[in-house]
């Protein structure tokens, strides 16, 4: 049943939010600061989204409202008459649905690709990259800074695909690559590290790339960025770089704290612990800060919005209402067989009972 044919504007901003329909537009969010997101629209201009008052606005001409007003600037409504909300709306449970098969964490192929099939290098620009990092709840802003874009062969079709990628090593000369499904590594493998080792530094150890821009795409929403960029950051890219982490915190006795944030599986276990152990018990376990989810990751991507979660149940309990009420309908209307009652059949009932 498309109860989107009944939704009213009023109905529809009390489910949908503004963020969440410029995310399955397919719009792509250059930055994010405290409760203001700014995207990049296909014409050039920019959209801003209050996400605590649920607006947005525009320049050029001044133009603001809710996300029915943007569903009709945007010109996602159905010429047919009681369906305006039809296809922005379906677009936005298309969006719920694939957040619903986003894992925590992403494996690591076992094939890794020589350095000469990364091509086409540049700073991100890519839109269907832009889309992707943004419905996993990054900027491209953090994105840009952090890592690459390129082109690799295809596993089975051998044709050309973007990636992001983070050079590995201290020459920069490899990469670890994600194509939004698995990591890759380009090159030799190793571990990527950001900042520049400085006196009385805080280390901070991740299991992968994405957890790192999900940690820095937090702290620059809430304006805390040069606390942390003065920290020195160690990525294991997976199995592959854990005994390397190790073997160089060894080394560096002095860093002030070595403070990990692995993920709530097993290999995120054996890691803290193999840490743990190289740093004689002094490192100190942050997954308190993703407490009740498998990653860092999965606790800062967006999520279902609470009030669609609500509408849908009800409407569930709509539909299972008009069930019964259907079924009784056609229970009413059927023939009941009249059952003839024999005075003979009363008789020995009642012989019965006297005895």
């Amino acid at each position: 049943m498309n109860h989107s044919k009944k939704m009213t504007s009023m109905g529809f901003d009390s489910i949908v939010p503004v963020d969440d329909l410029c995310m399955a537009a397919g719009f792509v969010c250059n930055s994010h600061r405290r409760a203001l997101r700014h995207y990049a629209l296909p014409d050039g201009r920019e959209l801003t989204v209050n996400t605590a008052r649920n607006e947005w606005a525009m320049k050029n001409p001044d133009c603001y409202g809710s996300a029915s007003q943007l569903v009709k600037k945007l010109g996602l409504t159905r010429l047919t008459e009681g369906d305006n909300f039809g296809i922005a709306f379906s677009l936005v449970e298309k969006l719920y649905t694939e957040r619903d098969s986003i894992p925590a964490t992403f494996g690591y192929t076992t094939l890794s690709r020589p350095i000469w099939d990364f091509t086409d290098t540049c700073h991100p620009k890519n839109r269907e990259l832009g889309r992707l990092v943004t419905r996993y709840g990054l900027s491209m802003d953090n994105v840009k800074f952090h890592t690459l874009e390129g082109s690799l062969p295809h596993v089975k079709s051998q044709k050309p695909e973007r990636v992001l990628a983070m050079s590995v090593g201290d020459n920069h000369e490899s990469f670890m690559a994600f194509n939004g499904h698995r990591f890759r590594q380009i090159g030799d493998d190793g571990i990527s590290t950001v900042g520049h080792r400085r006196k009385d530094q805080t280390c901070m150890v991740y299991e992968n790339l994405l957890d790192f821009l999900t940690l820095m795409e937090s702290v620059i929403r809430n304006n805390v960025y040069p606390i942390m960029a003065r920290r020195y950051h160690i990525i294991l890219n997976g199995k592959r770089g854990l005994a390397e982490t190790c073997e160089y915190l060894k080394s560096n006795p002095d860093f002030l704290e070595v403070r990990c944030f692995m993920p709530k599986n097993e290999f995120g276990h054996a890691a803290f612990t193999a840490i743990y152990d190289a740093v004689k018990g002094t490192a100190i376990d942050r997954s308190d800060l993703f407490q009740g989810f498998g990653s860092l990751f999965e606790k800062y991507r967006p999520k279902i919005s609470e009030s669609y979660i609500k509408w849908k149940v009800s409407q569930v309990k709509k539909d299972s209402k008009v069930d019964v009420w259907e079924i009784r309908n056609v229970g009413q209307n059927e023939v009941i067989p009249k059952v003839e009652k024999h005075p003979s059949s009363r008789v020995e009932k009642s012989a019965v009972i006297d005895r």
